[in-house]
Parts: C-alpha cells; sequence; structure tokens
C-alpha cells in the first residue's frame, strides 16, 4: 500500500512515506510556542540527489495546529526533537534541527529521501529600520 503527502502535490506523488510506526515511548510535549510560524520547502533529496522542491509551505500555531494548502490538523513534539503531524494523516514523524528547520526522511521508490524545510524569519511587528 502507498501512502503519499497530500501537501507535496503532483510532481511528488512518486514519493513514498515509509516513516510509519517509528514513534519513541516517550510521552508528546504539547506545542512549543518557539516552533511557531512558517516554513517553507528548502531542499529535496532523492538518493542523494537535491532537486527543485516545490511543496507548500507548512504552518505551525502556538494552539498546536499546523496548516498545509488546505489541510489542516495538530501536531505534537515527542522527545523533544521529533514533530509528528496528526497520525491520521500518514505524515509520519520529521526531525526538529533547532528551531527553524524540520526534516522528513522517507523512502522513495526504494531510494532513501529527505525534505528540508526551513522556518521563514518574519520581523517582529512594529520593525522599523533606521
Amino acid at each position: 500500500m502507498r501512502i503519499y503527502p497530500k501537501f507535496l502535490g503532483n510532481p511528488y506523488k512518486s514519493i513514498l512515506l515509509g516513516v510509519a510506526g517509528l514513534f519513541f515511548m516517550a510521552s508528546p510535549a504539547s506545542a512549543q510556542t518557539y516552533l511557531s510560524g512558517t516554513y517553507n520547502c528548502e531542499k529535496l533529496e532523492v538518493a542523494g540527489k537535491v532537486q527543485p522542491c516545490n511543496a507548500p509551505s507548512i504552518e505551525l500555531n502556538s494552539d498546536g495546529s499546523y496548516q498545509v494548502l488546505a489541510e489542516r490538523g495538530t501536531y505534537e513534539i515527542v522527545a523533544g526533537r521529533w514533530l509528528v503531524l496528526s497520525s491520521n494523516k500518514n505524515h509520519g514523524r520529521a526531525r526538529l534541527d533547532g528551531s527553524n528547520e524540520i526534516v522528513f526522511k522517507f523512502i522513495s521508490g526504494g531510494k532513501k529521501s529527505r525534505i528540508v524545510y526551513r522556518q521563514k524569519y518574519e520581523r517582529p511587528s512594529g520593525w522599523v529600520s533606521g
């Protein structure tokens, strides 16, 4: 059975997620405010080769919800370093690299693959250059 992430769009239908069932026994933590924001796809690697990444952005909210295009769900932080999107969406989990990068690893056509999302920097409200 193939499970494709909806948010990757048509160009990436060949990507097969193979990370289901790899959860730690640690209790999930609630959403983290420092993670809230927009994450843009920075890089897609398939078998070590970088390809253009046109996947839509992921919006993480401080209330534990996320949005990718029209898809909405919840997320949890597990063991302080894993981001788990709603389990019923079959996205698997992603590794948190610091507070500004999310890395999904999976198998695509038998090849190791990964997608790297980086948090978009947003200036604080009221910021004035000078």
